[in-house]
């Protein structure tokens, strides 16, 4: 593992990890906007690449960040974000994929505000698609991420559920003096981020969304991918809830038929076209991982994008692959 820092020793406040691999065309616009910041000046960047062969690197190497290199065979959600808090010198880690971009100057001031609360425990940012989204991703995150500013804690620990403890590394903080009590976990195969806010949560600190820190940030799913992404969100809303979502069928009615609406009135015939095919794969593919325990394990690893799970999970008791 190779490490290099820049730049001379300073009071640190925040440390932003930045996940990285094969970035290239996205990672130049999140360090230019990082580094236009107003809280730059107390800020450290460190960047963990798992085996880029692209040109990030070289893009990297531009800025004053702290580089670490891993191997391919290391990533892992939760494990990649503890190494990251480990490397860290700031009193708050702030969690950044390669491919978010901060909008505008206040962004880190306006995401670590909220920690003037002493009960907060963390603070996520506002998503927000990009032009180029689809109208299914645009419905998603605007719907998701609303404007409105928001404290959640948990009265009862019975209402621990995906919509109850919902948070996001995605432009995520969190005090680092909590992670050390509470680090990510390892053996969830992903949504590291809600089985943190969970375990913080339930020992009665709260969750703060900041919709005044925006991030573009939204991705090109195709059916199939969208399929493999919710297989491995729902096998990990199972590891973490229990399958607890907080949604009940009527209010996934619901969501169904406003985002239907949304898609008919973006115009965009190809969207329009590939909603129902889009929406099967979204919701088969995230049962499927709800149940993806009575699959074999050859056909997780083909169901999900994340087949190193598997090969390094226990196999369940009486399996033989």
């Amino acid at each position: 593992m190779e490490n290099v820092r820049d730049g001379p020793g300073r009071e640190i406040l925040v440390s932003i990890i930045i996940l990285a691999k094969n970035g290239g065309k996205t990672i130049r616009p999140l360090l230019e906007e990082l580094h236009g910041q107003k809280m730059f000046g107390r800020a450290e960047v460190i960047v963990i690449d798992s085996g880029s062969t692209d040109d990030t690197l070289a893009v990297v190497s531009e800025y004053p960040v702290a580089l670490t290199r891993i191997p391919p065979e290391e990533f892992g959600h939760g494990r990649t974000r503890n190494l990251g808090a480990r490397l860290a010198r700031g009193e708050f880690l702030v969690y950044l994929p390669q491919d978010a971009t901060p909008v505008g100057p206040d962004w880190l001031g306006a995401l670590l505000l909220p920690f003037e609360n002493p009960g907060v425990a963390g603070v996520y940012s506002r998503q927000v698609p990009r032009p180029d989204a689809s109208a299914m991703e645009s419905c998603f995150l605007l719907s998701t991420y609303a404007q409105r500013f928001e404290i959640r804690k948990l009265m009862r620990r019975e209402d621990a559920s995906l919509s109850a403890c919902f948070f996001s590394t995605v432009g995520g903080a969190i005090r680092a003096s909590l992670w050390r009590e509470y680090p990510f976990r390892e053996n969830v195969i992903m949504s590291e981020d809600q089985a943190w806010s969970k375990d913080v949560m339930l020992a009665g600190h709260s969750i703060a969304y900041q919709p005044a820190a925006e991030l573009l940030h939204s991705h090109q799913y195709g059916v199939i991918d969208i399929f493999r992404r919710n297989f491995d969100s729902g096998f990990s809303i199972q590891q973490i809830f229990a399958g607890g979502t907080g949604i009940s069928p009527m209010q996934g009615l619901s969501r169904l038929a406003r985002e239907g609406f949304f898609v008919l009135r973006s115009g965009k015939l190809m969207d329009i076209l590939r909603f129902p095919f889009y929406e099967c794969a979204r919701h088969l593919g995230f049962w499927a991982g709800m149940h993806a325990e009575l699959l074999p394990v050859g056909v997780r690893k083909a169901c999900g994008h994340l087949a190193y799970f598997w090969d390094r999970a226990p196999a369940p008791r009486g399996e033989n692959e």
